[in-house]
C-alpha cells in the first residue's frame, strides 16, 4: 500500500522543510518573474507557494524549515574540492533568498541554520531527536541525499510532484533501501557535489554490490570475489569511496535542540504576509489569504421613499458620492436590479432593494420609486459621482431612464492607467492588491458552491446589502488610494479627458448593438460545410487513406510517416503541424495547403457562421459586442462576446463575414478607417526626414520603403515588392526580429536582417528615436504615449536578456501603438459630442482596430462623411496629415 501522509493537524509529527533546496529547484523550474518595479520573483513565488499549500493542506502542528548557513560547511574542509564545480549563484537569486527569509518570518516558522553545518545536517539531527521523542517526522524536499532519513517514522514528502516517499517508495527511486542510500552514493558519487565516487560505477553497479555485501565495508571486505575490471576500480578508488562516504554522510550531531514548544506552529502573521505579497505583486496568493479585519463598514438598508430621499438630500450635500447598482448576471442590458448601494461617508453605505421576491422578503421600494428618489443626486452637475465600472453603471441607469451627469472617478479605469500591467482592474482586484480586501463574488453571494444559482432576486436583502454596501464603500477607499497616484504619475487629465468620456461612449454603443443577417449567415455556413467537406475528402485522396483530420496527432502521422515529408520543427512532445509548419510544407506537397483552408474554414464556420446567430439579444435582435477598455497595456481597446477584432479581413472567406453585418432598413453603415496611422505616429514622434517628407508629399511610404529594400526606382517596384515593404515597415513597429521577419516573408534569416539594416538606414531618423526611447526607458523605467499614457517596463534593465529584450521591443512599440490608440480614443468623443450637439439620428457601432463603424440615418450621409473625416483626420495636429478613408455601403463590408 502506497505511503500516505499523515492526517492533517496530526500533533505526533514534525514537518521540516528543506527550504535551500526548494528554493533553487523553483528558480531553475519557472519561468522568470519581475514585480513592476523590477525586483525579480519568481523563486520566491515558488517557494511561497508550496509553503502555503502546505500550511493550508497539512495544517502542521510541529513546523520548522532549514537554510544553509552563510559560508562553507564543514565538508569543504574534509574535500577542498567538494560543490566547487557548482556555478556562482546568479545575480538574481540573491536577493529572493533574502525575501524568503522575511516570508519565512511572515510565516512565523521558525528557521534553523547552523555555521559550518548543511541544511540536510539539520535535517538529519531533527529526525534523530525527533525518534527520541516519539514524533513522526515529514521531510519537504525532493533531495535524495535525505532518502537515506527514511524509515518507518520518517517520510519524505515532494511537493512539486506530490509525491511521498515511505521505504518502499525511496528503494524503488534509488535501486537499494534507505539504510543503503548512504553507501550507495559513496560508490556512485554525485557529480552536482562534485563527490568524486568510484569511477566506471553507476546506479545499476552499485546497487548490486550493495545487495550481494550490505554495506560499503562490506564490498572492499569481499573485493576480491568482485569479478572483470571492476574490481581494480574499485580498488583504485577506495580512499575515494571512503571520501565519499564521509561527504554523504548527514551528522545527526548538529548543536540544535528540538524543542516542540518552540515548533508549535500557531499560524502565520497574516498582515506581514499581505504587506508582503502586495510589495512584491502574488495577487493570486494576496486573494487566497482570509480577508483582514478592517472596521466593518456600517450598512444601513432603506426600504421606503421617504427614507431614501433624505438619504439623497444627505449625499448631495456631501458633493461626492459612490454607487453600486446590484443586478443579476452578466447582461447589462435586461439585467434585473436587486438594489442601489450608496456611500459618502468612509466605512458607511446605504442599500435600497427593490427587487428581492423570495418568500417572506421584508418590505421593499418599487423600482421605479427608487429610481426617482435617486434621479435627483444623479442627475445633479454638482454632485461627483465614483463607480467602479462606469460603463456598466452607465447601462443599467440610462434602462430607469436616469442619466448619471457628473462621473469623476471610475476605479477600473483608474487602475488601468496607473498599472497597466496589473492582471485586473476591477474593483474585486483592486480591493485585494491595494487594501488588502477580498471580497465575497457573486458566485458566492447567490449560493452557486453548492452546486446551483439563486436566482440574485432570491438572495436575502441582509446578504445582498453587505454585497453592494460594502462595494459602494470601496469605491470610494479606492479612489482615495488611487487619486494621489494619478495626479503623481501625471494621469488624471487622461482620466478625466479620455477615459471617462471615451466609457460614456462605448456604453451608448454597446447599448445601440448593430443588426446582424442571421439567414446570410445560415447561407454561408452551409457553403463552407460543405467546402469543408470536399476538403476533407481531397485530404483523405491525397493522404492515402481516412484519417481524423482535426487530430494533430494523426495528421503527423500522415505527413511525416506516411509521406514522409521533412520535420519544420518539433514541440516537447511531438513534430509540429501547426500553421507555420503547414505553410513552409505547402510547397512540397498539396495536403498542407488543404489542410491550411479546412483549418481556416472550420474557425471561422465556428467562431462566426455558427456562434453569431446565438449572440443576437432577444429583445432587440442586434449583438451587443462588449468593448474592453481596460484590458491591453498600449491603451488599444478590444472586443469580447463576440470578439469582432478578430474577423479576418485578408482573406476573401474573411471578409465577406462582414456582409453578415448590416444597417436597418433604409439606413446604411458607414466605415471610417485610418491610413497607415501607426507609421504616421512614428514619422511625427521620430521626426525622420525622409518619413515625414513621404506623408507630407503623400507618396505611398511602402513603395518608397520597397526602393531602399531592393535597390530600385520608382518604376521598378513591383507589388511584390511592396507587400514586402510594408511587412518591414510594420516589422519595425512591432520590434520584431529578424527571425521572426524571415519566417513571415519567407526568407533567409541573413537576408531579413538585410532587410532591416536597409530601412535603418534609408529611415536613420527612426532608428535614432528607437535607441533614445530605450534609453530612457532604462533611465525612467517606463515610457509615455504623446498623450502621456504611462508603462511600467519592470524587466528593461533586467540580467537576464530574454526579458530585457522583449521589454525593449515593448519600449520601441508602446509609444507608437499607445499614441494611435489614444488619437482614436479622442476621435470618438469628438465625434460623439459632434453628433450630441447637431442631433444626428445616426449612431456610432462598432470600433475595431484603426476603423469605426457608423449607422447611418437617411439624408445623413453627407453630413457624416464631412463630420467623421474631419474629426478624425484633425484630432490633434501631427507633423504629418492624418488620412481617413471613409466608405458607406449596406453591409459593413460594402462600407470597408
Amino acid at each position: 500500500m502506497p505511503t500516505s501522509l499523515p492526517e492533517p493537524g496530526d500533533a505526533e509529527t514534525l514537518y521540516v522543510v528543506d527550504l535551500t533546496g526548494y528554493v533553487f529547484r523553483a528558480y531553475h523550474a519557472l519561468p522568470p518573474m519581475s514585480t513592476s518595479r523590477g525586483e525579480p520573483t519568481h523563486a520566491v513565488y515558488g517557494v511561497t507557494q508550496m509553503l502555503l499549500s502546505l500550511v493550508q493542506s497539512q495544517a502542521p502542528a510541529l513546523l520548522a524549515v532549514a537554510l544553509d548557513p552563510p559560508g562553507v560547511s564543514f565538508r569543504k574542509e574534509i574535500f577542498e574540492a567538494y560543490k566547487e564545480n557548482r556555478r556562482e549563484r546568479p545575480e538574481d537569486l540573491r536577493p529572493q533568498i533574502e525575501r524568503l527569509e522575511e516570508v519565512v518570518k511572515a510565516y512565523a516558522i521558525p528557521s534553523l541554520s547552523v555555521p559550518g553545518f548543511e541544511a540536510d545536517d539539520v535535517i538529519a539531527t531533527l529526525v534523530a531527536e525527533a525518534g527520541a521523542k516519539g514524533l513522526k517526522v515529514v521531510i519537504v524536499s525532493s533531495d535524495k541525499d535525505l532518502l537515506q532519513l527514511v524509515d518507518d517514522d520518517v517520510i519524505m514528502y515532494d511537493t512539486m510532484r506530490e509525491r511521498v516517499y515511505g521505504p518502499e517508495e525511496a528503494e524503488a527511486k534509488m535501486g537499494v533501501p534507505p539504510r543503503q542510500v548512504r553507501d550507495f552514493l559513496a560508490l556512485t558519487g554525485d557529480s552536482s557535489d562534485n563527490i568524486p565516487g568510484v569511477p566506471g560505477v553507476g546506479p545499476k553497479t552499485a546497487a548490486k554490490l550493495l545487495k550481494a555485501h550490505d554495506t560499503l565495508d562490506g564490498v572492499y571486505a569481499h573485493v576480491d570475489e568482485v569479478k572483470g575490471k571492476l574490481k581494480q576500480k574499485l580498488k583504485d578508488a577506495k580512499d575515494d569511496a571512503y571520501l565519499s562516504q564521509r561527504l554523504v554522510t548527514l551528522r545527526d550531531d548538529v548543536p540544535v535542540e528540538l524543542d516542540p514548544a518552540a515548533l508549535r506552529y500557531g499560524g502565520a502573521d497574516e498582515d506581514a504576509l499581505r504587506t508582503l505579497f502586495a510589495e512584491l505583486e502574488f495577487h493570486r496568493l494576496l486573494g487566497q489569504l482570509a480577508p483582514r479585519p478592517t472596521e466593518p463598514t456600517a450598512i444601513d438598508t432603506v426600504a421606503d421613499v421617504a427614507g431614501l430621499a433624505a438619504a439623497v438630500a444627505e449625499a448631495r450635500a456631501a458633493g461626492r458620492v459612490a454607487v453600486y447598482t446590484l443586478a443579476e448576471g452578466d447582461d447589462p442590458h435586461a439585467a434585473p436590479i436587486a438594489g442601489f448601494a450608496l456611500s459618502w461617508a468612509p466605512s458607511q453605505a446605504l442599500y435600497a432593494p427593490v427587487g428581492h421576491l423570495y418568500l417572506g422578503s421584508p418590505p421593499q421600494l418599487k423600482e421605479a420609486e427608487a429610481a426617482d428618489a435617486l434621479r435627483p443626486l444623479l442627475e445633479d452637475p454638482e454632485v461627483a459621482l465614483c463607480f467602479g465600472d462606469s460603463k456598466r453603471e452607465l447601462l443599467s441607469w440610462w434602462r430607469l431612464g436616469i442619466d448619471p451627469t457628473n462621473v469623476v472617478f471610475d476605479v477600473m479605469l483608474a487602475s488601468y492607467l496607473v498599472d497597466p500591467e496589473r492582471h485586473g482592474h476591477t474593483l474585486e482586484d483592486v480591493s485585494r492588491t491595494e487594501l488588502h480586501r477580498t471580497l465575497a463574488t457573486y458566485e458566492e453571494l447567490t449560493d452557486k458552491r453548492r452546486g446551483h444559482q439563486l436566482a440574485l432576486s432570491d438572495v436575502e436583502v441582509e446578504k445582498a446589502a453587505e454585497f453592494a454596501g460594502l462595494r459602494a464603500d470601496l469605491v470610494r477607499a479606492t479612489e482615495r488610494l488611487l487619486e494621489p497616484r494619478l495626479e503623481g504619475q501625471r494621469l488624471r487629465s487622461l482620466l478625466d479627458d479620455v477615459e471617462l468620456p471615451l466609457a460614456r461612449v462605448l456604453a451608448k454603443m454597446e447599448r445601440e448593438g448593430i443588426e446582424v443577417d442571421a439567414g446570410y449567415l445560415a447561407k454561408l455556413s452551409k457553403a463552407y460545410g460543405e467546402k469543408c467537406a470536399s476538403l476533407e475528402k481531397r485530404a483523405h485522396e491525397l493522404a492515402g487513406t481516412e484519417f481524423n483530420i482535426q487530430s494533430p496527432r494523426a495528421l503527423e502521422t500522415i505527413l511525416f510517416d506516411e509521406l514522409g515529408l521533412r520535420v519544420v520543427k518539433r514541440t516537447k512532445t511531438a513534430r509540429s503541424t501547426d500553421h507555420e509548419v503547414l505553410d513552409e510544407l505547402a510547397a512540397e506537397h498539396e495536403l498542407p495547403k488543404v489542410i491550411v483552408e479546412h483549418r481556416m474554414l472550420t474557425k471561422l464556420k465556428g467562431t462566426y457562421l455558427d456562434a453569431l446567430p446565438k449572440q443576437i439579444h432577444p429583445d432587440t435582435g442586434r449583438i451587443h459586442t462588449r468593448f474592453n477598455q481596460a484590458v491591453a497595456a498600449t491603451g488599444r481597446m478590444s472586443s469580447s462576446e463576440p470578439n469582432l477584432q478578430n474577423i479576418p479581413i485578408r482573406t476573401e472567406e474573411g471578409r465577406i463575414i462582414r456582409d453578415a453585418f448590416v444597417a436597418r432598413e433604409g439606413w446604411q453603415l458607414l466605415s471610417a478607417d485610418y491610413s497607415q496611422i501607426e507609421l504616421r505616429v512614428l514619422a511625427h514622434l521620430s521626426e525622420d526626414e525622409e518619413l515625414v517628407e513621404a506623408f507630407t508629399t503623400g507618396e505611398d511610404v511602402h513603395a518608397r520603403t520597397a526602393k531602399a529594400l531592393f535597390e530600385v526606382g520608382d518604376e521598378e517596384v513591383t507589388r511584390e515588392m511592396r507587400g514586402q515593404a510594408k511587412t518591414v515597415n510594420y516589422a519595425v513597429i512591432y520590434g520584431q526580429t529578424q527571425y521572426a521577419l524571415a519566417r513571415n516573408l519567407g526568407i533567409s534569416k541573413t537576408e531579413a536582417k538585410r532587410y532591416i539594416d536597409a530601412f535603418f538606414a534609408r529611415y536613420d531618423g527612426v532608428a535614432r528615436y528607437m535607441d533614445a526611447t530605450v534609453e530612457q526607458a532604462r533611465t525612467t523605467g517606463g515610457v509615455r504615449t504623446l498623450l502621456g499614457r504611462w508603462r511600467t517596463l519592470p524587466d528593461i534593465r533586467s540580467r537576464n536578456r530574454g526579458l530585457r529584450y522583449a521589454a525593449e521591443r515593448v519600449a520601441r512599440n508602446t509609444p507608437i501603438q499607445g499614441t494611435a490608440a489614444d488619437l482614436m480614443k479622442v476621435a470618438m468623443v469628438r465625434i460623439d459630442e459632434a453628433l450630441t450637439e447637431a442631433e444626428r439620428q445616426s449612431k456610432m457601432l462598432l470600433t475595431v482596430h484603426d476603423e469605426l463603424v457608423f449607422e447611418v440615418a437617411p439624408g445623413e450621409e453627407d453630413a457624416l462623411r464631412a463630420l467623421v473625416k474631419d474629426r478624425m483626420e484633425h484630432v490633434m495636429e501631427l507633423r504629418v496629415p492624418l488620412v481617413v478613408d471613409v466608405g458607406l455601403g449596406r453591409t459593413w463590408n460594402e462600407a470597408h
